[in-house]
């Protein structure tokens, strides 16, 4: 029972508990949610995603689950999909929430609001939130490509489910794919999020890997003239930004660094030299482990400390059957490598693995709470230590919906984003129905 892991971890605030269960095993829903759900149109629904997040069959956008669930006091829990979870999502007494073997666990759910442009179209049909999709109420997720060529090499991330999330979304009757994005169309979609919702202020940018050429663009052309699609659709003034990228040589990190974007993050998943070249072959192939981090210390020198932000795909160094076999191990591992990298300026951030049944991971077992729990505090102390604040948007509490990174500063923390001092500015900390557009 979820009681039992806050006897387990008294110093842990509940919600990060709580959500960090829902991230490592996602959720089921009820009938009755579910018939909820169907008649409504105020929600974002989960879709156009470029992973699943489902442990079970994948679902769409005409399924009508929400992307984003929030607690009472606003923490934002990405929704992931699991038949065996052993918590639902409910409908009772005119209200969500949350239980376990039928015991309510968190009450009074919000859901974030369906964007204006998501019912808006272009010429040709085509959804606009296929071609930019939002999450969490103030981000604006655009994909570039949805095709990782590190497929077509068997190179693939283990844990990754890029291409067969794309091959499910081309079969979806309720939702249009768009696997690679023309600039122009970018420019129109996002010049009409900016009208309709300006709520939207961040800007994050993904993809995967083009190996050779696509239409005669290296992978950096492919994705400079996209970001400079987009900034001519935000007015040429770019709002903040991330790009997710391979780690790149100097040359490379200069021509993106002139579109203007305003951080970015070569993903390094995990730090063990060996798990790397296990679970990453394809990176671990065409760039390596050596370079790969070493590029990514040299982006500081374009961006500057604090704006390069790799991700860390928290779990998978616990994979079978090469993986760790302890938590404290696996800590201590991942804990060196964000050590190390803080101290040359890099901020890394935290995703929480969640086994994707299309995914070549998708019979392991995820690790236990106990893991999560031990690394985002090692996380939390190392940021401290290193005199970090929290990593370029979106790591802000009410955006960053896939770690807990963010929730222990707001719980645990003393800097300008926790509770403390922002109840001792007089500002609200907790985000009600109808506040900012969220929905019950």
């Amino acid at each position: 029972m979820i009681y039992d892991y806050y006897k387990q971890f008294p110093d842990v605030h509940p919600n990060v508990i709580l959500k960090a269960e829902l991230l490592r095993l996602g959720e089921k829903f009820t009938q009755e949610a579910l018939e909820n759900f169907k008649q409504r149109n105020d929600i974002n629904w989960r879709g156009f995603h470029i992973f699943s997040y489902d442990h079970n069959e994948q679902i769409f956008y005409g399924d009508k689950l929400p992307q984003t669930l929030r607690f009472e006091d606003g923490t934002p829990v990405q929704m992931r999909t699991s038949k065996v979870s052993p918590y639902s999502v409910d409908w009772r007494d005119g209200r969500f929430m949350i239980t376990e073997n039928g015991e309510i666990i968190a009450d009074n759910l919000m859901f974030d609001p369906k964007p204006r442009y998501y019912d808006m179209r272009l010429e040709d049909g085509t959804m606009m939130p296929a071609i930019i999709f939002a999450q969490c109420n103030e981000t604006i997720m655009a994909n570039f490509n949805l095709y990782c060529e590190l497929w077509n090499t068997h190179d693939e991330c283990l844990f990754c489910d890029i291409n067969a999330t794309l091959r499910g979304h081309a079969k979806a009757e309720s939702e249009d794919v768009v696997a690679r994005k023309e600039p122009s169309v970018l420019t129109e979609v996002m010049r009409t999020i900016r009208a309709l919702d300006p709520q939207l202020n961040f800007v994050l940018v993904s993809g995967g890997s083009i190996l050779t050429k696509y239409r005669g663009q290296t992978e950096v052309e492919f994705y400079a003239k996209r970001l400079e699609a987009l900034r001519e659709g935000l007015g040429g003034v770019w709002l903040p930004s991330a790009l997710q990228i391979r780690a790149s040589d100097d040359e490379a990190w200069g021509r993106l660094h002139e579109t203007g974007v305003s951080s970015v993050q070569p993903n390094i998943e995990v730090w063990d030299k060996k798990l790397f070249a296990w679970i990453c072959p394809g990176k671990n192939k065409f760039i390596g482990y050596d370079e790969w981090i070493r590029r990514t210390i040299r982006a500081v020198d374009f961006w500057g400390p604090g704006k390069v932000n790799p991700s860390f795909v928290l779990g998978i160094e616990m994979a079978k059957p090469y993986g760790f076999t302890d938590v404290g191990s696996a800590v201590k591992s991942t804990a060196r490598g964000w050590d190390f990298l803080m101290s040359h300026d890099v901020l890394p951030r935290t995703a929480y693995w969640f086994i994707e049944s299309r995914s070549a991971f998708h019979d392991q077992k995820i690790p236990p709470l106990e893991y999560f729990i031990e690394v985002e505090k090692t996380y939390t102390e190392l940021r401290w230590k290193h005199g970090f604040g929290l990593p370029t948007r979106p790591a802000t509490r009410t955006v960053n919906h896939v770690s807990c990174l963010c929730d222990f500063e707001y719980y645990h923390g003393h800097s300008a984003a926790s509770k403390k001092k922002i109840e001792e500015r007089g500002g609200p900390t907790v985000i009600k129905p109808g506040d900012g557009g969220y929905v019950a």
